[in-house]
């Protein structure tokens, strides 16, 4: 239960510097000013934005339902990486999620930077969600870049980097192995899986843009 209480955290975390420092209507209401081409009746606008309000009320639960999918898959794939290694022997499915639990905290320290920036920050609605903080597509300029190597470009970033060092870390103290062993089954299985998902990403971007 510990590890779900981090999870509450967590989303508790980005649920409450989202509230007090961004203010999404804003940055959407700056977007539509910008497309002059597209006419939206003041009437439809409203709704949109109360009906986004309204849900807004409910995103700490979708942040921590997601959390908790994302850390559940990466232990499923940790454990992968330890059944290929032949050492998954012993242990244990709640062990891999705490320690994918744990080595969240950096991306949701990535979250919380992107918020307070974005809200320092005159951004429209695209602009923030293209925006990763310290990631190499916020060196780039985005019109000058195919939409196609958004995603990728943001998953380079430092907070990624130092998520795979957590990993390790975090691996080598739970399953009480060398840190050198922990690199092998970390990497072997997080950059596969990571490669699986972002193929994924770009053939889904490829096929409903």
């Amino acid at each position: 239960m510990k590890v779900f209480g981090l999870l509450a955290f967590y989303a508790l975390s980005l649920f409450i510097i989202g509230f007090l420092m961004l203010d999404i209507e804003t940055m959407i209401m700056a977007e539509l000013a910008n497309q002059v081409e597209i006419e939206i009746p003041e009437n439809v606008l409203l709704e949109m934005l109360e009906e986004m309000k309204y849900w807004n009320k409910f995103s700490i639960f979708f942040t921590f339902f997601i959390l908790s999918i994302k850390c559940f898959l990466m232990s499923l794939v940790l454990y992968a990486g330890l059944f290929f290694a032949n050492s998954h022997q012993g242990v244990k499915l709640g062990s891999l999620f705490k320690v994918a639990v744990y080595a969240e905290s950096i991306i949701v320290l990535a979250g919380m930077v992107k918020v307070a920036f974005g809200a320092l920050s005159d951004f429209t609605y695209t602009e923030f969600s293209l925006f990763y903080p310290l990631s190499v597509l916020s060196f780039l300029n985005p019109e000058a870049i195919q939409p196609l190597c958004y995603y990728p470009l943001q998953l380079l970033n430092v907070f990624e980097i130092i998520y795979i060092f957590l990993l390790i870390y975090f691996f080598s103290q739970e399953i009480e192995i060398k840190k050198t062993e922990s690199s092998k089954v970390v990497l072997g299985s997080y950059l596969f899986s990571m490669s699986f998902w972002l193929i994924l990403i770009l053939f889904l971007t490829l096929n409903f843009t």
